[in-house]
């Protein structure tokens, strides 16, 4: 997964990074700095197996962290919206918002920060329906004029003040705009940073930004990024035991991939065994044979049948051996709907 940070100067967007992943860049107004990172998804039943395992290897999903140079966030009033190209290719935002200083205004800058994003792709849009007319003026192309009305269906949306993610599509639309990775079209999670004497407030403050909140579509986080920023590095049970000694329920790393798993409807299944214990993101509602080819085309091609056993049964039992002598690992076909945390064997040929 590929998730890129953007939000206004000063806003602790550096710091955010630096406390979901487990980094220490320099913070402030470094406008120009592009940071990136690759942190393992903590999953506490890969932990676990591995104890039981004790494999060669042990390989957590993981996510990709980009850390985009902050903007103004002017809104409307702007001329012309720049943005670090590499964010159009993450698969979701986080937005952080200044919730820590005393003179922040977080609701007006969510408004203003949305409304930067749906310039960009307006800006975007103007660009390629350009193209696309002057081409079809020469051409007559009837695919390119197909393209041109959903184009222009797109900008129009967005001249309503609604963001992409909003407009419903057909199954070929979407894959007609795909190559565009329009910014509005992406799901978001919104990271209120508060500061330290707000920790308390958390749950208040969560409640208060409830209508931001779509359903796959947009989140809402809150977290002193400073604070966790701090904890980088300390030991796992010093860093739990500041956590809990400030209130704080879940960690900011945690928090982060939970959310964005939800935003994006991912899960994991698990493949075990001496060699390695991994864990494979796949979408929610993926089928076996699908979700085979994350590990391999050929398995995907070649797939037979997929052997399959529940997390909790492995706990249980603990060796395939027990496992199927009590029945718990079932054999499925590839339009198996594959499950959070289903241990898989796949059966394949080619």
């Amino acid at each position: 997964m590929k998730l890129g940070i953007i939000g206004k100067p000063q806003c602790g967007k550096t710091t955010v990074f630096n406390a979901a992943a487990g980094m220490q860049e320099a913070v402030g107004d470094f406008s120009k700095a592009v940071h990136r990172a690759i942190i393992k998804v903590p999953d506490e039943r890969i932990d676990i197996l591995t104890e039981m395992i004790n494999p060669k290897k042990t390989t957590y999903a993981e996510i990709s962290f980009l850390d985009a140079p902050g903007f103004s966030g002017k809104g409307k009033s702007a001329d012309k919206f720049e943005i670090n190209p590499d964010i159009r290719l993450m698969e979701t935002l986080m937005l952080v918002i200044d919730a820590y200083s005393d003179d922040a205004n977080p609701k007006s800058d969510i408004h203003a920060l949305l409304d930067e994003m749906l310039l960009a792709d307006m800006t975007l849009l103007e660009s390629n329906m350009e193209k696309k007319a002057k081409k079809i003026k020469v051409t007559g192309d009837k695919t390119e004029t197909k393209e041109l009305d959903l184009l222009k269906k797109c900008y129009q949306f967005l001249e309503e003040e609604k963001p992409l993610i909003d407009l419903d599509l057909t199954n070929d639309e979407e894959k007609s705009l795909r190559g565009y990775m329009f910014l509005t079209q992406k799901p978001l999670l919104i990271v209120l940073n508060i500061s330290e004497d707000k920790l308390d407030k958390i749950d208040g403050i969560s409640k208060e930004y409830e209508s931001f909140v779509q359903a796959g579509k947009r989140d809402i986080a809150v977290m002193c990024g400073k604070i966790e920023m701090e904890l980088v590095g300390l030991e796992e049970d010093e860093k739990n035991m500041f956590l809990d000694d400030l209130g704080i329920k879940t960690p900011a790393v945690d928090l982060v991939v939970q959310k964005s798993y939800e935003l994006l409807g991912l899960i994991s299944y698990i493949t075990v065994g001496e060699p390695e214990v991994r864990a494979w993101t796949i979408r929610n509602g993926t089928n076996a044979q699908k979700s085979a080819g994350v590990i391999h085309s050929d398995i995907e091609r070649g797939f037979i049948r997929a052997e399959v056993t529940s997390y909790a049964d492995y706990l249980e039992f603990k060796t395939p051996a027990a496992l199927k002598a009590a029945g718990k690992t079932r054999l499925e076909g590839k339009e198996y709907i594959v499950k959070d945390g289903d241990i898989i064997l796949f059966r394949f040929n080619v």
